[in-house]
């Protein structure tokens, strides 16, 4: 297994890591891993890619072919992204396609909204101390509500505060 991580780009001070968090993929045939490296890099991963993917995300391997299949395709067509923004996507953050799919579809708005706009208006709520975005706190703000409001209705019941003031406060940034 270990001859194997190092065949594909696993940097050996990663094995720890992989093993300790998914001492599963002892279980796998290493035909089975192979087969799933392979798909990758046929979808045009490149092997420092896959390397890197395995190396944060150690239950990428336990995915079928037809599963990893499916993620990707999901990915694609939820996000409504290209094969290259969707591979670039899972390269930074392969975690995305081991885990659950719903918070993903729950946020679809989240991640489909331009940073800039995201990262203004949290800023902005940082500003005031209103940046609050867990469920179980007061003053809850959710994502979804963070990104759609149009900017007159995020500023009178999100930040509770002026249009004018968040205006001048783009200024500064």
């Amino acid at each position: 297994m270990l001859m194997f991580l190092k065949d594909i780009g696993v940097e050996a001070h990663r094995f720890g890591y992989i093993l300790t968090h998914n001492p599963f993929i002892l279980t796998e045939s290493l035909e089975n891993l192979q087969a799933r490296v392979n798909y990758l890099k046929l979808k045009k991963f490149s092997s420092e890619t896959v390397a890197s993917m395995v190396s944060k995300a150690p239950y990428l391997l336990n995915f079928s072919v037809k599963r990893l299949d499916n993620r990707l395709g999901f990915f694609q067509t939820q996000l409504n992204v290209s094969a290259s923004n969707t591979r670039d996507i899972v390269a930074r953050l392969p975690r995305l396609l081991c885990g659950s799919l719903e918070p993903v579809k729950e946020n679809l708005k989240v991640l489909n909204t331009k940073y800039l706009r995201i990262r203004e208006r949290h800023m902005f709520l940082e500003y005031l101390g209103k940046a609050q975005y867990d469920p179980a706190l007061p003053n809850y703000i959710s994502l979804d509500r963070l990104v759609s409001l149009p900017d007159q209705d995020f500023c009178t019941m999100l930040a509770l505060a002026t249009l004018e003031d968040f205006y001048l406060f783009q200024k500064t940034l």
